[in-house]
């Protein structure tokens, strides 16, 4: 028998070996007709309830808990496939959905079998200080919030550029990536990788600026970004305030 760590190391290597290593739903032309989704979907589900029952008896050696974890599992991962659309418009919120009702599950089905849940509520309660509490709001604060402040700053400006070619959102999944980032860098004490990321976008955006007709474009990038950075600055010293004041 393995230890609980192991254990549930275990069980994660084995849902992403299922789950993107070999044939899965979405590897499929998404079929025509209800029935047939729902085919492949029990063939999926059936492969997770074998592979996570055997797994179950061979780790920890109880039959009557190996079936019922298995079955969990197999549900687990038949719902979400039947519920949520396999869209291109939806297939990024589809894949996270999925997984992650899949892996609560599956820590649950390990927390059952340690006979941990006890103790879940106390590991809870360690997560939960200020430090901690303090950097996931940071993180979040840098999505949408931050987004939308920037977005309004620059609002006078947008009627003045010219987005032709651009791709679709791209700019706002930039923003969201280059912010996270840049938190990251400011919390790990980084400050190279923060000038090496603003020197690399500067570059990238704004090799055009001699073309009158990109200027107001770069010179609009430009403000965005110089808006980015210091958010991201601005709260990852505030973030970096607190942990060493706890």
């Amino acid at each position: 028998m393995v230890d609980t760590s192991t254990l549930l190391v275990i069980l994660l290597l084995a849902h992403v070996v299922l789950g993107f290593w070999i044939p899965s739903y979405s590897s499929f032309e998404p079929p025509h007709r209800f029935s047939q989704k729902v085919i492949i979907s029990l063939l999926i589900a059936g492969i997770y309830f074998v592979a996570f029952t055997l797994l179950m008896i061979l780790l920890r050696d109880d039959d009557a808990f190996a079936w019922k974890a298995g079955l969990f599992m197999a549900i687990a991962r038949f719902l979400p496939l039947i519920l949520t659309p396999n869209s291109s418009k939806s297939s990024t919120l589809a894949l996270l959905s999925r997984e992650a009702v899949l892996i609560i599950s599956l820590v649950a089905v390990w927390l059952v079998s340690e006979n941990n849940a006890a103790q879940f509520q106390v590991y809870l309660a360690k997560l939960f200080t200020t430090p901690i509490l303090a950097v996931g709001l940071a993180y979040v604060a840098m999505l949408r919030p931050a987004s939308a402040l920037i977005s309004t700053i620059l609002s006078p400006w947008i009627k003045e550029i010219d987005k032709s070619g651009s791709l679709a959102n791209a700019g706002t999944l930039i923003g969201y990536l280059e912010r996270l980032l840049i938190l990251t860098f400011v919390l790990l004490e980084q400050w190279e990788a923060v000038g090496f990321l603003l020197t690399a976008k500067s570059i990238l955006r704004f090799n055009e600026i001699q073309n009158a007709k990109v200027r107001s474009l770069s010179e609009y990038v430009l403000l965005g970004t110089l808006l980015s950075f210091s958010l991201s600055i601005g709260m990852g010293l505030l973030v970096t305030h607190i942990l060493k004041s706890h």
